[in-house]
């Protein structure tokens, strides 16, 4: 037994050994950058759409009442956050029709996409970044610094992500903007 590498095999040689532990380290580095990313990538897609999940959640609850089994639920939770996406997109397409017709009234549909799509979500990641702070400190500079930047960098990165301004839509919403670039054109 080597007294300075105890986890060592029979045999090994030192550089086999310092090879081995290497080979081992970058496994685990890799792998918990792999594990790291499917975490903030699953973070984003809950921060961005959770709120429309959570909102076909309340409604199928609403609708179904208590009695209602689990299975029944989620489905008509799918079925009512993509009615929720289907009115967004249908108002990003009265967005595209009516700012190509050059009508100032495409800010009103862009305003409330932009309310509802932006400011909701964002509001949401400020408050989980206050809440990470102690309560006797959320009044300090650095949790109200911190909280507003997490706020507009998200607010950024959402906007980014639904592009309200161009003309694009998923292929499962497309008939929804469709519609709504039809009716405003």
């Amino acid at each position: 037994m080597n007294w300075n590498n105890p986890d060592a095999y029979p045999g090994e040689s030192e550089e086999e050994y310092i090879a081995r532990k290497n080979g081992e380290s970058q496994s685990a580095t890799g792998l918990m950058f792999v594990i790291s990313k499917v975490f903030i990538i699953a973070l984003k897609i809950f921060a961005v759409f959770g709120v429309f999940l959570y909102t076909g959640f309340l409604l199928s609850q609403k609708l179904l009442g208590a009695e209602a089994d689990k299975p029944k639920i989620w489905v008509f939770t799918l079925i009512f956050t993509y009615f929720i996406f289907c009115i967004i997109y249908f108002l990003k397409g009265t967005i595209i029709g009516l700012k190509a017709n050059n009508r100032k009234l495409w800010i009103l549909p862009w305003a409330i996409c932009v309310l509802i799509c932006c400011f909701v979500p964002a509001y949401i990641v400020k408050s989980l970044v206050a809440g990470l702070f102690n309560p006797a400190e959320r009044q300090g500079i650095w949790s109200i610094g911190l909280s507003w930047a997490a706020f507009v960098l998200f607010l950024l990165y959402v906007y980014g992500i639904y592009q309200f301004k161009t003309p694009n839509a998923p292929k499962i919403l497309h008939w929804s903007y469709a519609l709504g670039l039809k009716i405003s054109l």
